[in-house]
């Protein structure tokens, strides 16, 4: 990614023919300046700075947000045989990715570190930025096959099917969240979409939405629908072999209905476990979880208590289930199971019990954290270069159970930026962003599924304090608005400006 910034640049400066680049500047209004202003808010905002090595590392992974508006902004429109190699080498990229990435997920090939987060599958970049990446691919190729007279039409439309697919083998819940996003955006403004097949479109959309709804619906409702019969209030007090039970009747945490923190005796249990594991129920499991809590659930979602009696019921094959990070008896598809630990993560953040190791509650936290600071930095924010610093201050003044490598940053690029600059800073980089769009005024649905897919990423994700977000955003979005949808960039642009004064008004 660097070598293509300073490639593009190198080609831009010696390519010359400056007074052609600026009156295709002038011709769009501006807009390539005004997008490329954005850096120059963040260069700004150095003067609030203090952390002057940490600004100066985020100004460098910045730089393509100045340097691509300029250069595609002011470089002649591809014409149409460019566009097509540029995509076709896009569509077999994202391609040879994903495909690794599912080789991964087979264990045909290694992951990039632990085998047991599907996260990991991701080769080249988060798996919520290749998330985005990929839910971008695959509505671009059912764009493509509505819209042109392309002969694989029903190839192109497959593919973007695959890619879909992979979305779910990937379980970015960011990404999934994104793409419906993007195909509702589709779907509601494609021109040619809705007059060929009004009825037929927006019937098959409805019913799909309204089944990933259901979907989750169900799995909510399960999940939160009590099996357990037994009065809570006349609980056994001793196991089977005596043991004392312990029993936690305010916290009603459940494991497929089942309440799991009833009828636990520890001691015997422990014992009764190291007779038939030789892992301790103390240490952490290949997922990092303590396998002594996953022996709780996985015997709670049996409708078992949490003793020797219950353990002896367990087979070999759950006694492994266990020891590699199984929380419950019942087999659940990728997907369901990483819902369902959405809502157990969500029950406990409620009542303040667990957030650590959790990513959808420990981005809750951070939202609170990133709200903290605004709060005590609201108009000019903390500077480019203290965010990092700011948040270390306020995770030492607020009460938390994260360890030290999970105190991260808000996941959250809008909230990124509001602490960066303030409301100041803030509005007018979001300035930036709106301006080009509105004096442009893309005339094609690609331009505006590609920002709300974006605008996804940027709530779930710092999408812009990595290299590859900001080379995803900032190229996309200048290809789009520049090149493929702009208001002039032909190479004859200059004699027309000087026959048409008015456009250089």
């Amino acid at each position: 990614m660097s070598i293509g910034t300073i490639g593009l640049t190198v080609n831009w400066v010696f390519e010359g023919d400056f007074r052609n680049k600026i009156a295709r500047i002038k011709a769009q209004f501006y807009t390539a300046i005004i997008l490329s202003s954005g850096y120059l808010i963040h260069l700004l905002w150095l003067l609030n700075s203090d952390n002057l090595q940490y600004a100066s590392k985020d100004l460098l992974v910045k730089l393509p947000l100045f340097l691509i508006p300029l250069i595609i902004g002011s470089s002649a429109n591809l014409n149409k045989f460019e566009k097509k190699i540029i995509l076709k080498l896009f569509f077999v990229g994202v391609l040879i990715s994903t495909v690794l990435s599912s080789l991964v997920y087979f264990h045909i090939l290694p992951p990039k570190e632990n085998s047991e987060n599907v996260f990991q599958i991701a080769l080249f970049m988060s798996h919520i930025r290749m998330g985005l990446l990929v839910s971008f691919t695959s509505i671009l190729l059912f764009y493509i096959a509505a819209h042109t007279n392309y002969r694989y039409k029903k190839g192109l439309f497959l593919l973007g099917v695959y890619f879909f697919l992979f979305l779910l083998i990937l379980q970015s819940m960011t990404a999934i969240i994104s793409w419906f996003c993007g195909v509702s955006v589709l779907v509601l403004f494609s021109n040619k979409i809705r007059k060929r097949n009004k009825k037929y479109v927006f019937l098959t959309w409805g019913i799909l939405i309204s089944l990933a709804f259901l979907y989750v619906f169900f799995i909510g409702l399960d999940f939160y629908t009590i099996k357990d019969n037994r009065n809570l209030k006349q609980l056994p007090n001793t196991s089977y072999n005596g043991e004392l039970y312990h029993h936690d009747t305010i916290n009603k945490y459940t494991e497929n209905g089942y309440y799991v923190w009833v009828c636990v005796a520890p001691n015997e249990l422990k014992r009764s476990w190291e007779k038939r594991s030789r892992i301790s129920i103390d240490s952490n499991d290949i997922k990092g979880q303590v396998i002594r809590y996953n022996l709780y659930r996985y015997l709670t979602s049996l409708g078992l208590n949490k003793d020797s009696i219950g353990l002896k019921k367990l087979s070999p094959d759950d006694i492994i289930a266990i020891e590699n990070g199984k929380t419950s008896s019942i087999e659940y598809s990728k997907l369901e199971e990483r819902i369902r630990g959405i809502f157990f993560e969500l029950e406990l953040y409620k009542d303040g019990i667990e957030t650590n190791g959790h990513s959808v509650s420990q981005r809750l936290f951070f939202m609170k954290i990133g709200l903290q600071i605004i709060k005590e930095n609201l108009f000019f924010g903390v500077g480019i270069g203290d965010v990092n610093d700011s948040f270390i201050e306020q995770y030492l003044k607020t009460p938390n159970d994260l360890k030290k490598e999970n105190q991260m940053r808000s996941h959250n690029q809008f909230l990124s930026f509001f602490i960066s600059y303030g409301i100041v800073g803030f509005l007018l980089w979001l300035a930036t962003i709106l301006f080009p769009i509105y004096k442009i005024k893309p005339n094609s649905s690609v331009y505006y599924i590609f920002m709300v897919i974006m605008i996804v990423g940027f709530l779930s994700d710092d999408m812009l304090e990595r290299q590859a977000g900001v080379a995803i955003y900032i190229t996309i979005n200048s290809l789009l608005l520049f090149s493929f949808y702009s208001i002039d960039g032909d190479s004859n642009v200059l004699a027309r400006t000087k026959r048409t004064p008015n456009i250089n008004s």
